[in-house]
């Protein structure tokens, strides 16, 4: 009788490598790339070393030829080139923008249709007599949420069913971007300023663009770094050559600025225009 061979049980296994890919290196390696916004960047700005993305392209991608990637990413840095145009674009559009910050907001979340919006608009009518009041209304597939000022989130309340409210979110504030037309035109912008916030770990409640304004809100304990961010983030795309200084204040004459040890006055001096000095003559 033959015996029986047993395989040994198996080890753990290695982890697996990507399969060798004999595809088009060159749009492989844009993809790639497209796919990851920080290289790019570091792309765009010359920053990045060549041989060793080629090594991590070729290590999660398969590619096997290290020279024919890293030929694609220096044809893909030629064809960033041409983005150059469209930074400055969107530096000035940044640069020429105006911040605000508004505290006391709310927001409710509800279900509704299009038909909800105007109830909602005709309730809140009498509470809108100040106009620098936020009301702002967002329709979604079957909900619609309602971004307002905190002064008027009873009456909003009171006109709801409470059935219909999914969630109200309080103590929030809204960090305003006011752009100049030309944000209509210019791509990017919007992910430039979000890409700046979320970098620091910083979440946006809700994010909203109406015509030439871009509205995050956010949490308070948020919103104050937020303004900073995107301050400090217009303030890099300002030349310093040209930037005016912070401070500008006129000094007065040199003559009208007391003194702060004044001199006594002492004899007159002999000079031009100094009174003559009179000796009496005694008699003897």
């Amino acid at each position: 009788m033959t015996p029986r061979t047993v395989p040994a049980p198996a080890g753990p296994k290695a982890p697996a490598t990507p399969a060798p890919r004999r595809g088009n290196v060159a749009d492989e390696t844009r993809r790639y790339l497209d796919s990851r916004p920080s290289i790019r960047d570091c792309i765009r700005y010359d920053i990045v070393n060549f041989t060793a993305l080629a090594r991590r392209i070729r290590r999660e991608t398969g590619l096997e030829s290290q020279e024919a990637v890293e030929i694609a990413c220096r044809r893909y840095r030629r064809q960033m080139q041409e983005e150059a145009r469209q930074e400055e674009l969107l530096r000035t559009v940044v640069r020429a923008s105006h911040l605000e910050l508004r505290s006391h907001v709310a927001s409710i979340t509800v279900r509704g249709d299009i038909a909800f919006l105007g109830r909602v608009l005709v309730s809140s009518e009498r509470s809108l007599v100040q106009r620098d009041r936020i009301l702002q209304l967002f329709e979604g597939g079957d909900s619609v949420t309602i971004l307002c000022d905190e002064a008027i989130l009873a009456p909003i309340l009171g006109m709801l069913p409470r059935e219909s409210i999914i969630s109200i979110r309080r103590r929030l504030s809204v960090v305003s971007v006011h752009s100049p037309e030309d944000v209509l035109v210019t791509p990017r912008v919007l992910s430039f300023l979000a890409d700046a916030i979320g970098r620091w770990g910083i979440n946006c409640v809700e994010m909203i663009s109406v015509y030439t304004d871009t509205h995050f809100a956010l949490r308070s304990q948020d919103a104050l770094r937020a303004y900073e961010i995107l301050s400090d983030l217009q303030r890099s795309t300002v030349d310093p050559r040209t930037e005016p200084p912070e401070y500008e204040g006129v000094r007065p004459a040199a003559e009208s600025v007391p003194s702060a040890n004044p001199t006594p006055p002492g004899p007159p001096s002999k000079g031009r225009g100094a009174p003559p000095t009179v000796r009496r003559r005694e008699s003897p």
